[in-house]
């Protein structure tokens, strides 16, 4: 990966960004989703919060480029503690659908709020300082900040908070028996969710340049879900390789063909239907456990 500047052209290395932003938010949402058991159909609110937050600052304020990736996550974390407050009261689907209300209504602002967030023309012109403005000097950056990041989450995981976690979201009754506060730990989850998506959506206001409302709305979760059931859910790996496998598909199949939505669909439909596991844990499967 340090080396691939040296292989590949400037719209390589804007693919290879965009999997790694991908892969940072898709591992955000596995973070929640998959070892703290929440489902959320509104983490692209915190995506969203973070690119906005980028955007505002960088064209009302000219707020230096550290500064505003210090700010997004922090903005993001403060939304995800907030909606998460409330989200957590409930459990399941209800939880899931707050989750994706509190989305929507931040959507509408950013939507109508055209004095400010210039509404569906979105905010133009987010580009990064003048040493970070190259191809290959964004992409050090961006493979800086989302391999830490990564790596950070899958710490998270193994610590007594991810364990914690994982025995609420297998047996609550019983950890609450144990003196584990379930609610408390799944707030701080979506927190610190939310925080790592934040960063994910500040890299992408800065990779495309600009913000628009799209970035708050439930496609952005669905697709970050998609990458995390094609790589697999219960596999710590899973958002990264499914986040290559979905962006290069779409990538390529849209240069070639204007059904390029239709033979995407159809190919993921066929992964999951002969990976069922995803492609790491059918990968595990049959290579690792089977070597047993």
């Amino acid at each position: 990966m340090l080396a691939l500047p040296l292989f590949v052209g400037d719209y390589g290395l804007v693919l290879a960004c965009e999997i790694m932003i991908w892969a940072l938010f898709a591992t955000s949402l596995h973070f929640i989703f998959g070892p703290g058991g929440v489902g959320v159909f509104g983490h692209a609110l915190y995506f969203g919060l973070g690119a906005y937050t980028v955007a505002l600052l960088t064209k009302y304020f000219a707020v230096s480029m550290p500064l505003a990736f210090i700010a997004a996550p922090m903005v993001a974390i403060l939304g995800a503690l907030i909606f998460g407050w409330f989200c957590v009261r409930s459990q399941g689907l209800y939880l899931a659908m707050l989750t994706f209300a509190f989305a929507q209504m931040v959507w509408a602002v950013c939507f109508q709020w055209y004095d400010v967030t210039g509404g569906d023309n979105g905010l133009l012109g987010i580009w990064p300082a003048p040493w970070a403005s190259s191809k290959t000097a964004f992409y050090y950056l961006t493979f800086t900040l989302c391999g830490s990041c990564i790596l950070l989450l899958r710490y998270f995981i193994f610590t007594p908070f991810g364990y914690a976690l994982r025995a609420v979201r297998d047996q609550t009754k019983r950890a609450e028996a144990l003196g584990l506060n379930a609610r408390r730990l799944q707030w701080f989850g979506m927190g610190l969710a939310g925080a790592f998506a934040g960063l994910a959506g500040a890299l992408f206001a800065y990779s495309k340049g600009s913000v628009f409302p799209t970035s708050l709305d439930i496609h952005t979760t669905l697709n970050a879900m998609v990458m995390t059931l094609l790589g697999g859910l219960n596999t710590l790996s899973g958002p990264l390789v499914g986040s290559v496998v979905y962006i290069c598909l779409e990538s390529e199949i849209s240069r070639v063909s204007e059904l390029w939505r239709l033979f995407l669909g159809l190919i993921i439909l066929s992964i999951v239907i002969f990976f069922p596991q995803g492609i790491v844990g059918a990968f595990n499967k049959r290579f690792i456990k089977g070597t047993e």
